[in-house]
């Protein structure tokens, strides 16, 4: 995808984030969930990018499978890197605890924050659009949920410096680095962000095996600047960024195409370890996909 150079382009369809988090979509008992219910998770995630869900029973890794059928996801996506993984099951669900019984990702078996990012390290921008994280136990204490409009605010960067928008969308200004034990460094190039179909891609990241290259870029003072941006527009209280906790029965519904997410730090009870299974698609929900 070619890096953005003007403003003569189509307006991009962007979400706008509440000010608050909406009350939870009723999901029933998770086996039957009200068309209803799938009309309005689709709706919230085309309007703000996210949908929050909420289950009479706390669920299990099979209410994967029933809920992306409800929203029309489609079959789940394990990327390359996952597979044959202790911690991702045949249905393409990843367990993420931090559970010294498991073999755990350096990220998902530990109880240290999460920076903001987009999933997928190694995909290419805009493949994965849907990820899906079902809560089975919380944290004792800590495990927010950090949400951030990268698209949104890549939208207001564009308008107030174009120039610095341009440097997010070089080719390879952008190198995630996949960081599991055996990987030996992979590594995908790709921009930051991009404008398809009158809309914003995003896969804006910023942990610790993630990197902006200034010689990709014409100007690296235009990227210094876009970043400044970026980091300062993911904060509370700008209308960009909001932190919700899932509890137990609850399902988070995420584009992440648009919106990155991380997570604060968190405390565990040794009985009974925090515990979400999390999917991913590259497929939004249909009515979503209509109304983007």
């Amino acid at each position: 995808m070619p890096a953005v150079t003007s403003l003569s382009m189509p307006a991009c369809t962007v979400p706008a984030f509440p000010d608050c988090p909406a009350v939870p979509v009723p999901a029933g008992d998770w086996e039957h969930i009200p068309d209803g219910s799938a009309r309005e998770v689709a709706a919230r995630l085309a309007a703000h990018g996210y949908a929050l869900l909420e289950g009479s029973a706390v669920p299990g890794p099979g209410v994967a499978a029933i809920l992306a059928g409800a929203l029309g996801l489609g079959d789940a996506f394990t990327p390359p890197q996952y597979r044959s993984r202790a911690y991702v099951d045949g249905g393409g669900v990843t367990r993420i605890t931090a559970d010294a019984s498991t073999t755990p990702h350096p990220a998902f078996g530990q109880a240290t924050g999460q920076d903001l990012h987009a999933d997928g390290t190694l995909q290419r921008i805009g493949e994965i659009k849907t990820t899906l994280m079902l809560c089975a136990r919380p944290a004792s204490s800590g495990g927010d949920s950090l949400l951030f409009n990268a698209a949104g605010a890549f939208a207001a960067l564009l308008n107030a410096d174009p120039a610095a928008a341009a440097a997010l969308t070089a080719p390879e200004v952008l190198i995630r680095t996949s960081n599991l034990p055996d990987s030996h460094g992979q590594a995908a190039v790709g921009p930051a962000f991009a404008i398809a179909d009158g809309r914003v891609l995003s896969r804006y990241s910023v942990t610790g095996t993630d990197r902006y290259d200034p010689s990709a870029v014409a100007s690296p003072a235009a990227l210094d600047r876009a970043l400044a941006f970026l980091a300062a527009a993911a904060r509370p209280g700008t209308g960009y960024y909001t932190a919700l906790t899932l509890a137990a029965g609850q399902a988070l519904v995420l584009a992440n195409d648009t919106i990155s997410h991380g997570r604060t730090p968190y405390a565990d009870s040794p009985a009974a370890p925090r515990l979400l299974y999390r999917v991913l698609f590259t497929t939004r929900c249909n009515a979503a996909e209509a109304a983007a």
